[in-house]
C-alpha cells in the first residue's frame, strides 16, 4: 500500500501527532507499504528517507494559527496532482478541512481526530469559530475517521452520528536507566523528585501544578520538563509562578535517554490537563512503572483506567491535597506502579497499534 500522511511539524521532530505517524510509519515501512509523510520546512525539516519514511516538505507561513491550515493545502494539492498514494491520512480536525478535494476525485481519504480542537487554549476566538465550523466538513469528507480516544468517538456519535474507528496511541516497552544525565544537569538522584513532561501550553495546566506545589512543605523537587513554540507569555508566567525557587527545575524540552531517565527515577508524575486526546505521556509514564495523578477529564481518566489517581480539573486545592497525601504515603504510590505499567504495555504496544492501523488501511481499500 502507499500512504500519504497530512501534514506534519516535522520528522522526527513534533509532539504526539509526530510521534504517532513516525512510531506507525516506521512499522508499515519494515513491512514493504511505501510511506509519504508531508511536513513543515520551516520547523527544520527536510526533504528524504527517515527510517523508511519519505519526508516531503511543505513550505508554509509562520504563524501558530495559520501555519498548519496553510502547509495542509499545499501538500493536499501537491498529493491530489501527484497521485503518490493509495490512501491520503489527515491528522486532526482544522487542517483536514481541506480532505474534500482528493475525496472528490475519487481518492481514499482518512481523517484521524487527536482531540476535540476548538476547545484547546491556544486558540482566540477567531480560532475556535473557525474550528467549530470547520469541524462539519471534516468529519463529512473522509471515508473514514479514525480517533486515539474512546471520548472523542463517544463526541462524534453523539454529535454527528459518525462511528469512528478507535485506534488509540501507544507505547514502546520503556528504557529503564539509573540517574546519571540527570545528576550531572539538574542534581537529581533518583526518587527526590515529582514530574511534569508535557508541552508547555496552557492546556496541559503546569500553571496549576506549580501553584499546588508552592502550598507543599516538601523535601522532593518538582521537575517541568518541556517546551513550546510560540508560547513565551505562557513559560515567562510559569517562571514567575515559580519565584526562582531551586526546588522547581525547568529542563526544556527533553528527549533520548534524558527524558528516560526522567521517566525511570521521579517518585511520581504528574498531569494537570484541561484537554487531551489520548495522553501519551501519561501513557508513557505510566508504561515506566510510575505512580502518575491526573486531572479527572475524561480522556486522563481513560488512560488511568482506575491504575492511577486523579484530582479535579483546573482544582489548585484538591491537586495539593492529592500530592501532599502521595507524598505522605509512599505506600499509596509503590502499590499503584506495576498494575500500571502492566496494563499500559498489555494495552498500547505500538507494534499492536500499526498492525490495526494495517488492518484498517486494508479494508478501507475493499470498499468500492
Amino acid at each position: 500500500m502507499r500512504i500519504s500522511y497530512i501534514v506534519l511539524k516535522g520528522m522526527p521532530i513534533g509532539g504526539g501527532i509526530e510521534k504517532f505517524t513516525e512510531e506507525v510509519g516506521v512499522r508499515l515501512a519494515n513491512k514493504g507499504h511505501k510511506i509519504t509523510v508531508y511536513a513543515m520546512k520551516h520547523y527544520g525539516a527536510e526533504n528524504g528517507i527517515y527510517k523508511g519514511i519519505h519526508v516531503q516538505t511543505v513550505p508554509t507561513i509562520k504563524s501558530r494559527s495559520l501555519e498548519k491550515l496553510f502547509a495542509s493545502f499545499l501538500a493536499t494539492i501537491l498529493e491530489t496532482i501527484s497521485y503518490k498514494s493509495d490512501i491520503i491520512h489527515f491528522h486532526a480536525f482544522g487542517p483536514s478541512v481541506f480532505a474534500l478535494i482528493p475525496r472528490i476525485i475519487g481518492r481514499k481519504v482518512v481523517v484521524q481526530g487527536h482531540g476535540i480542537e476548538w476547545k484547546r487554549s491556544k486558540w482566540n476566538a477567531l480560532g475556535k469559530a473557525f474550528l467549530k465550523i470547520s469541524e462539519y466538513p471534516c468529519v463529512k469528507a473522509p471515508q473514514a475517521i479514525t480517533v486515539v480516544s474512546k471520548t472523542q468517538q463517544k463526541y462524534l456519535k453523539q454529535r454527528y452520528g459518525i462511528d469512528a474507528v478507535y485506534i488509540p496511541t501507544g507505547v514502546n516497552p520503556p528504557k529503564i536507566l539509573k540517574p546519571h544525565l540527570i545528576s550531572e544537569r539538574f542534581g537529581l538522584r533518583g526518587n527526590d523528585y515529582i514530574l511534569f513532561a508535557a508541552r508547555l501550553v496552557r492546556e496541559k495546566g503546569a500553571h496549576y501544578l506549580i501553584e499546588a506545589f508552592n502550598r507543599l512543605n516538601t523535601s522532593l523537587k518538582l521537575v517541568i520538563a518541556g517546551d513550546a513554540q510560540y508560547e513565551e507569555k505562557y513559560k515567562e508566567e510559569l517562571r514567575l509562578l515559580a519565584k526562582n525557587s531551586s526546588r522547581i527545575i525547568f529542563t526544556g524540552f527533553v528527549t533520548g535517554d534524558l527524558l528516560a531517565e526522567l521517566f525511570s527515577n521521579c517518585y511520581f508524575f504528574v498531569l494537570p490537563s484541561e484537554i487531551e486526546g489520548l495522553p501519551t505521556a501519561l501513557l508513557e509514564a505510566m508504561s515506566y512503572g510510575n505512580c502518575c495523578l491526573a486531572s479527572d477529564i475524561e480522556e486522563n481518566l481513560e488512560a488511568l483506567n482506575g491504575y492511577g489517581y486523579s484530582f479535579r480539573t483546573m482544582d489548585v486545592k484538591d491537586l495539593t491535597q492529592k500530592m501532599k497525601l502521595l507524598i505522605e504515603n509512599p505506600e499509596l504510590v509503590s502499590s499503584i506502579k506495576e498494575k500500571a505499567k502492566e496494563y499500559v504495555l498489555t494495552n498500547y504496544s505500538w507494534d499492536s497499534i500499526a498492525n490495526k492501523i494495517e488492518n484498517f488501511y486494508k479494508q478501507l481499500l475493499e470498499v468500492k
